[in-house]
């Protein structure tokens, strides 16, 4: 098969520490009764996996029946490719918004979701296992060969307290997204970094963040205020308006 044949094949995200070749694995419930019910596969035929270590794969379905489906890996095909070292740090909104935040910033190429808690944040619970599902089903669905990481929630000030002593986060840039009060715009502040910098990416909570918060926030060293331009943004708009600027100004 050429490289192009490959990319019209199914593309499965597999949990498992190591691939090798004629390895077989049993999809989860939900890939076999996708494989099963939706797309209507049959035994024999090929599809790409990956597992966020070994790069992509090409597999062969062997068995796809009532109650189960095997695959087995045939060879690598593609070398693995990590994502750009971005942190997102967001308070949890309703459901069907933060649903979309997850999904959103795992195809933008995030390495990690951190769910912190605010003074404003309404929502104070996150299905962890919920979000690892989704950001794996959009790691699919966007060809990237990683998996976005989903972090504990925690409170934005213990995160802050923690964050130089945390090895992921000691040298890292936390652009601060504010709604309001003088900020540079994004793109100036993240141009003004040293080429390679490490960076996270803070989206407030729907009642935005308290004056406490900004206060903490502007005193600490490694925070840089930055500006998303003159309207009050949704979270979730928030979140893409930065990541994909990110993006566009660090990535080749």
């Amino acid at each position: 098969m050429s490289n192009a044949t490959y990319k019209n094949l199914l593309r499965l995200y597999l949990p498992v520490e190591h691939f090798s070749v004629d390895e077989n694995h049993a999809l989860s419930d939900g890939q076999h009764h996708y494989l099963k019910n939706v797309m209507r596969a049959e035994a024999g035929e090929k599809l790409r996996v990956f597992n966020g270590r070994d790069g992509e794969w090409l597999a062969e379905v062997i068995e796809l029946s009532k109650k189960k489906a095997i695959v087995t890996l045939l060879e690598k095909i593609a070398e693995q490719k990590s994502s750009p070292d971005v942190f997102i740090l967001a308070s949890p909104v309703k459901k069907e918004a933060f649903d979309f935040m997850v999904e959103k910033a795992s195809e933008l190429g995030a390495a990690v979701f951190q769910p912190i808690t605010c003074q404003h944040t309404v929502v104070h619970r996150v299905n962890a296992e919920r979000m690892a599902a989704q950001a794996a089903e959009a790691a699919e669905q966007c060809e990237r060969l990683d998996v976005m990481a989903i972090a504990p929630l925690m409170p934005l000030n213990d995160l802050l307290a923690s964050w130089p002593r945390n090895p992921a986060l000691k040298d890292r840039t936390l652009l601060f997204c504010q709604e309001r009060g003088a900020a540079a715009p994004l793109a100036d502040v993240v141009m003004g970094l040293p080429k390679g910098a490490k960076l996270a990416l803070l989206i407030g909570p729907e009642g935005g963040f308290s004056e406490t918060e900004v206060e903490k926030l502007l005193a600490c060293g490694f925070v840089e205020s930055v500006s998303l331009g003159p309207r009050i943004l949704k979270a979730e708009t928030a979140l893409i308006s930065a990541l994909a600027g990110v993006q566009m100004l660090t990535e080749k």
